[in-house]
């Protein structure tokens, strides 16, 4: 069985298949989720599964083989990854292969999406544990460098979808060229608010993030969204970013909106 996360309500594998086959989930189920943008398949996936929440609850209740036959009427992959984690993660390539185009790749429970074009899209991670991962700088800095070459006007660093101190993986899927003052600034104190939530239960929170494209070929996301969601309230906080100076002209109160969040959540 799976939980239509919008209702608390939980659909059977055979029919929730059967709903993907025939165009999605009943929408009278649906009570719009955060929709994290970027690529639209992959949005309306999270819409028929009940908003991230729900995908990441089918991914972590199901086996691998029904993960990829309820994908499959999306178009959409499911890989997870053994001892080819590495190549993945180490390679650093502006876009991946068409091989990578559409999937969603399992790295240890951490489930990082590559949208349509060969781009990181989407990253989830439950949180805690939270441990440091080790970054790998090389690749960080060429990609801060695409951003540069693209748009000389600004500065660019190769920005974690999921922060490094949180875990996250050190290469290009989780990887983006992200405004330098953004990402030393608003950006990376959200993630260091999220590095003291480690005193809370494990998996208490689930973290999703998104970076969103303003056309198939550009490879500096022009906006980066994040949803956070604690699993025993069911309290969440929506945040979403310019990917500018200071996450744009709102990107500082939607900053400090989520700190005191995390806060309340006894992330101190």
């Amino acid at each position: 069985m799976t939980r239509n996360a919008s209702r608390g309500r939980w659909l059977s594998l055979p029919a929730l298949l059967a709903l993907s086959a025939c165009g999605g989930i009943d929408p009278t189920l649906d009570e719009r989720p955060i929709d994290l943008g970027g690529d639209e398949t992959a949005s309306q996936m999270e819409r028929d599964f009940g908003g991230p929440d729900g995908l990441m609850e089918f991914f972590q209740s199901h086996t691998e083989e029904e993960i990829r036959q309820a994908l499959t009427s999306y178009g959409i992959g499911y890989r997870v990854h053994g001892n080819d984690t590495a190549e993945l993660i180490s390679d650093c390539p502006k876009f991946f292969p068409s091989t990578d185009w559409s999937v969603w790749h399992n790295f240890d429970g951490e489930f990082y999406y590559i949208d349509a074009s060969g781009r990181p899209n989407r990253a989830y991670k439950d949180l805690p544990p939270i441990s440091a991962a080790p970054r790998i700088e090389s690749c960080q800095t060429s990609i801060g460098q695409w951003g540069d070459a693209e748009n000389p006007k600004n500065d660019y660093d190769g920005g974690h979808l999921i922060g490094s101190q949180l875990g996250g993986w050190g290469g290009r899927a989780n990887i983006v060229p992200q405004d330098a003052n953004f990402n030393r600034g608003n950006w990376v104190q959200l993630e260091n608010r999220m590095a003291l939530c480690g005193k809370l239960p494990s998996g208490r929170l689930r973290y999703y993030i998104s970076a969103d494209y303003p056309n198939s070929t550009a490879l500096i996301p022009n906006t980066m969204a994040m949803e956070i969601t604690n699993q025993s309230t069911g309290s969440k906080v929506s945040l979403s970013f310019q990917n500018v100076d200071y996450g744009g002209p709102n990107g500082t109160v939607q900053r400090q909106s989520g700190v005191t969040w995390l806060s309340n959540q006894g992330c101190n």
